[in-house]
């Protein structure tokens, strides 16, 4: 009985055994077959990808001021031309106002009869109004270089001589070749054109006050 003991704990020894030599053999051969995953890899660069390794930051920032230089040239130039447009389509706009005041306006009122003095002292003002416009925003620059001063004194037995003298002016200043075409003589044409604004602008103040103090005392005798 106790041989038989003995041979069934050395066969179940042997069992054991042969168990852990099974799962040893086991273990080493599932870790010779896992392998370790490999590390990605950098892939070399493509033509197309620009390198961050060579790139000169201030290559970039000296192209970007460039381009916002030249975009800001641009921008000046442009509204330069807008702005010269502009006043040229007012210069038009004015010359063309003052032509019609004159047709309509002052050329009726020097002809007439009795004087409507409320009539002429508007129109008069309006005159003045365009006339100093067209002094100072222009694009075409007027200089009177005549060295003539204009000097007017009102009197009012010449009141409808220089209301005449006015209208003569507007026509002779609107019809002035430096507003139509270029020619040789064109610093004469301003000068002279800057002469005749003058005058306008003078001339029509001194008749606009003028036929205001009269429009008052017509209607205070009335």
């Amino acid at each position: 009985m106790r041989r038989l003991k003995l041979k069934l704990s050395a066969r179940i020894g042997v069992v054991l055994v042969a168990i852990g030599l099974t799962l040893l053999c086991s273990i080493s051969i599932s870790a010779q077959k896992r392998k370790p995953f490999p590390s990605p890899g950098t892939n070399p660069p493509s033509p197309d990808t620009p390198s961050t390794t060579n790139a000169n930051p201030r290559s970039f920032e000296q192209a970007q001021l460039e381009m916002s230089i030249l975009m800001s040239r641009r921008t000046v130039a442009t509204d330069r031309e807008r702005e010269r447009n502009r006043l040229a389509a007012q210069l038009v706009r004015d010359l063309g106002q003052l032509e019609r005041l004159n047709t309509e306006s002052l050329v009726p009122l020097s002809s007439s009869k009795t004087f409507d003095y409320k009539g002429v002292a508007q129109a008069c003002n309006d005159v003045k109004s365009r006339a100093n416009r067209i002094k100072f925003n222009s694009p075409i620059a007027l200089t009177d270089r005549t060295g003539e001063k204009i000097r007017y004194e009102f009197d009012v037995s010449q009141f409808g001589p220089m209301l005449s003298q006015l209208s003569r002016s507007i026509t002779k200043f609107v019809g002035n070749p430096v507003f139509r075409v270029s020619a040789p003589n064109d610093g004469e044409l301003r000068s002279q054109a800057a002469h005749e604004l003058e005058g306008i602008i003078k001339l029509s103040d001194i008749l606009a006050k003028a036929a205001k103090k009269l429009s008052k005392s017509l209607v205070a005798s009335r």
